[in-house]
């Protein structure tokens, strides 16, 4: 947080405090919205609501811009916690691409509300965008600079100066008599170019624009590739429709990392917009911990099949959470690897290419499997004095690891396959079988070679 941030902080936790809501709707009106919403993070919950009702008495365009700036998971909250009036007036200023983002999240009284205030054909809009939830369709914005290719630099520049004084400019789009996408320009060039010059003299024809059917991905992808700062949007006849920005792209992968981080933890988006519901926190969470306790009452079942071993050779169930741990933790590190790298397409839909990455994960896995093995079977060798016990510990050990790595490299690549989401090869329902797994493997490889051996 920069220092001035850090002032804006404490004076409105100070004015907060004190109840000075007549000085706080001044500081507020005199305030950047995005200033106003970076601080929003550092307020707690009841701070952000009285903050957020200042600033929606003295200006609801304001609030409306310090709420579209605000992360998802406040957005949602302040929504929630507003009284309905309130957050409906707000809500009515965004687009319907910007609600059909969010009001799926919202509690359905509030859904309602809003729908009965908005038009049909806004309606409509809404539930074309929340039918195909990875669509494109809410990113894209209808405020966009455009002008036909036989006009003149002049006339051009007379049109930009009419738009309003808070219209956004990062390129000016060209289109032909059909409104067909022919060719893009920005300011500079604009400003540069003689005045009696037709656009199409001046305009880059090479343009990268993206279907109106795409997924968020496919936005995703574009944009990093071309390096864009925003990205038209075309029909099926390449007409123009619309434009991305570079700030909803970069929401977009904020909100899917945020997800892919949940599922890695066993959690659910939906937790964020329940922070003072603790109840339905615990509800949503506990679901997970349910399967975990079933995968783990059945790997309680499989240690008791080999009763009579560990009675026997008590030593090897000292070394049985370190299994557990050692070829959890490889096999989740190769999971995330490899999910990552099919959802960052650097692995790509060939078969070629998973395989390298298979076998670099192996060897990987090898050379920590050997190493490990080696520190526990020498370990175990000294500290049990039996070096047959830590011979056996040691191999089941490099076994275990190796066959760790390979399921947690494979599941993702087969998830995908089946178009489901390789992230959950990271969760702890992956995790709990790998876990079944490796005690098994573990205790199946001692138990055989010790009564051999004996």
């Amino acid at each position: 947080m920069t220092p001035s941030l850090e002032v804006l902080k404490e004076v409105l936790k100070k004015l907060l405090s004190k109840g000075n809501l007549k000085t706080l709707e001044r500081l507020v009106d005199k305030t950047h919205p995005g200033d106003l919403a970076a601080v929003f993070r550092y307020l707690n919950r009841q701070e952000r609501l009285k903050t957020f009702q200042a600033i929606l008495k003295r200006d609801i365009r304001k609030a409306s811009d310090v709420l579209y700036d605000l992360d998802e998971d406040i957005k949602i909250e302040l929504l929630r916690n507003l009284p309905t009036e309130d957050a409906v007036r707000v809500l009515l200023t965004f687009s319907a691409g910007e609600i059909a983002e969010i009001i799926d999240k919202l509690p359905e009284k509030l859904q309602n509300e809003v729908l009965s205030k908005l038009k049909e054909e806004e309606r409509e809009e809404i539930k074309k965008y929340l039918q195909y939830e990875d669509s494109i369709a809410p990113l894209i914005s209808d405020e966009f600079a455009v002008v036909r290719d036989d006009i003149t630099i002049s006339e051009a520049l007379e049109y930009i100066k009419s738009l309003p004084k808070d219209f956004d400019i990062i390129y000016v789009y060209v289109v032909d008599d059909k409104d067909r996408i022919v060719g893009v320009v920005s300011l500079k060039e604009l400003l540069e170019a003689p005045l009696n010059a037709l656009v199409r003299d001046v305009m880059n024809r090479d343009v990268i624009s993206i279907r109106e059917d795409a997924t968020k991905e496919d936005a995703i992808e574009i944009m990093r590739r071309y390096d864009l700062l925003s990205l038209p949007v075309v029909d099926e006849e390449e007409r123009l429709i619309g434009v991305i920005s570079i700030d909803d792209v970069l929401d977009v992968i904020t909100e899917k990392t945020t997800e892919e981080f949940l599922k890695i933890a066993g959690a659910t988006e939906e937790e964020i917009f329940f922070t003072g519901n603790t109840l339905k926190v615990a509800n949503l969470r506990l679901r997970w911990f349910l399967v975990v306790i079933i995968g783990e009452l059945i790997t309680a079942f499989i240690i008791s099949r080999f009763e009579f071993t560990l009675r026997q050779f008590i030593p090897f169930v000292f070394f049985i959470p370190l299994v557990a741990a050692i070829s959890g933790n490889i096999s989740s590190q190769s999971a995330i690897i490899v999910a990552r790298g099919i959802i960052t397409e650097r692995i790509g839909e060939s078969l070629k290419d998973f395989l390298y990455v298979l076998f670099r994960e192996l060897k990987v896995a090898s050379i920590i499997a050997f190493v490990s093995s080696l520190i526990v079977g020498t370990i175990a060798t000294l500290w049990i004095s039996n070096h047959i016990i830590g011979i056996i510990i040691g191999i089941a050990l490099f076994i275990n690891i190796v066959l760790a790595s390979f399921s947690g490299s494979i599941l993702p690549y087969i998830l995908d396959k089946l178009d489901i989401d390789p992230n959950l090869a990271t969760s702890p329902l992956i995790l709990t079988l790998n876990d079944i797994f490796g005690i098994l493997i573990y205790l199946t490889f001692a138990s055989t070679f010790i009564h051999q051996l004996t």
